[in-house]
């Protein structure tokens, strides 16, 4: 199922660090939804790096962010990142695919709370993320 993409003012461009193909340092990541759980796939290279062969834990952070984000856009919920949690599991390797899932874990009239993670292709859980979002008005 296709996922609802950011509302943008006529001509505008969108240049998202995270998920637009208008900009060339950005992450561009697609989702889809899989029956309410938001998934994706990010491919790192070496300008992602911290350590030496080792993704940022910054990007990783904003996998998760964007995971998150998706999952309440896919909701019809216009809302901003209130608080984050993050737990760090593992090193991620540059060289591997990193695979992301986010689902909304409880929704009221103003707050949104997501569980969003990022694991490898042989399930290895890189890092975890639980996220509390702000509802605004349209």
């Amino acid at each position: 199922m296709e996922i609802p993409q950011p509302r943008l003012k006529k001509g505008e461009k969108n240049l998202c660090f995270g998920c637009s193909k208008e900009n060339p340092i950005g992450l561009q990541l697609q989702f889809t939804n899989e029956d309410g759980v938001i998934k994706g796939q990010f491919q790192p290279g070496i300008y992602h790096q911290g350590w030496p062969g080792v993704v940022h834990g910054g990007i990783l952070f904003s996998l998760l962010d964007e995971a998150g984000g998706y999952a309440v856009m896919n909701a019809g919920l216009n809302c901003v990142t209130a608080k984050c949690n993050t737990r760090f599991a593992s090193m991620a390797p540059v060289e591997d695919t990193i695979y992301i899932e986010a689902v909304i874990t409880k929704k009221t009239p103003r707050l949104v709370e997501t569980e969003a993670t990022l694991s490898l292709k042989d399930g290895n859980i890189l890092a975890r993320n639980h996220s509390l979002w702000y509802v605004v008005k349209k």
